[in-house]
């Protein structure tokens, strides 16, 4: 099995357990729905999705995520993938993308977005969104505090006791996420 393979299935995993864990809670009794409470909840912005920068700084940052989808075989990767195509495949080759806009662009996003604390921010928020994804999408946090009985709860249709260092760092590629999409319309708001 390929790294890509590899990656892809551990995601399908995490996000097979997301989904039974989550079937699990709604069906949960009251203890359990208390359980699930204590998750920090994500939130995500409201009305469709920025079609402008919201200044200057972050039309110039826009401009050269759009050139990096263009120029980069990455960027083009991404880009080139056929309607239609599986999720996996988008998100796989969408986090290649921002790798190398991460690597290779950092220093052009830093210099457009200036002073203004908005962009700024915004490139900040690429450096978490990147890191976060590796981290996640190579296996370096467990998702459940103790994987082996939170295979066993979910079996038994229990809600598994959530590892918060993952919880935290989903949570941190979230916002991430929000805020580079809020800076850059380019930026796909859902996958």
């Amino acid at each position: 099995m390929g790294p890509r393979r590899a990656v892809r299935a551990c995601l399908v995993t995490s996000l097979a357990l997301i989904a039974t864990a989550s079937l699990a809670a709604c069906s949960s009794s009251a203890s359990k729905a208390q359980a699930v409470a204590s998750t920090p909840a994500q939130t995500a912005p409201v009305g469709p999705p920025a079609t402008s920068a919201p200044n200057t700084q972050c039309e110039q940052m826009d401009a050269v995520l759009v050139e990096a989808l263009d120029q980069t075989p990455e960027g083009q990767a991404y880009t080139g993938l056929p309607k239609g195509s599986n999720s996996e495949d988008v998100q796989s080759a969408w986090n290649t993308f921002t790798q190398v806009l991460e690597t290779d662009y950092h220093a052009r996003l830093q210099s457009a977005a200036g002073s203004d604390v908005t962009a700024a921010s915004a490139v900040t928020a690429l450096t978490t969104y990147t890191t976060a994804t590796n981290r996640l999408a190579g296996g370096q946090i467990p998702e459940f505090k103790d994987e082996a009985q939170a295979e066993e709860d979910i079996k038994l249709g229990r809600t598994p006791e959530p590892n918060p260092e993952y919880q935290k760092t989903v949570e941190a590629r979230t916002n991430a996420h929000v805020e580079l999409s809020t800076c850059m319309p380019h930026w796909p708001v859902t996958f």
